[in-house]
């Protein structure tokens, strides 16, 4: 379970365009996430409502924050300012972009297989780099979220699978 993600042992090649609506535009959903590194560790609860023509999203590490569909891609906005553009709505596998600050960087890697929610499922795995840490985060048709893991110089720290998910209203 420590092992980094490598792109070369995911689905897809360079170029490949990313398939289906693996993040909807949700006005109230809500996602529940157990840590498999820690289990006794709360749930990771992110959660979206519509507030007049605003998103928020809460559970975030930077608190209330505000999602956005912007220029293709999903953002995570806080004090009026991208902290994480989490996915790239019509990229290609290989893709790269900044994400927020700092000079954080992400990657496109390809898709994997995973177990989540009863099922085995296609999702996307995207990869933040903030050296030294990495988020990682996969993407499945219709949900969005299904997991969410961070690294530390290669090794995981946080590894949050979805246990329940509530899409709410379109």
């Amino acid at each position: 379970m420590d092992r980094p993600v490598h792109p070369f042992r995911l689905e897809g090649f360079p170029g490949a365009p990313v398939e289906g609506d693996l993040f909807p535009r949700f006005r109230h959903a809500r996602w529940v996430f157990r840590d498999r590194i820690a289990p006794a560790r709360p749930d990771l609860v992110l959660a979206v409502r519509q507030e007049g023509p605003l998103l928020r999203l809460t559970g975030t590490k930077e608190g209330d924050a505000e999602l956005r569909f912007d220029g293709g891609f999903v953002e995570i906005r806080a004090g009026g300012e991208a902290v994480d553009r989490i996915l790239k709505l019509e990229g290609a596998m290989g893709d790269r972009w900044g994400s927020g600050g700092g000079g954080a960087v992400a990657t496109l890697f390809g898709y994997d297989r995973i177990e989540v929610l009863g099922g085995r499922r296609r999702a996307l795995v995207v990869a933040i780099d903030r050296p030294p840490l990495r988020d990682i985060y996969w993407f499945s048709d219709g949900i969005g979220w299904v997991r969410i893991r961070t690294e530390r110089r290669g090794k995981a720290v946080r590894d949050a699978l979805l246990v329940g998910f509530e899409p709410g209203g379109g």
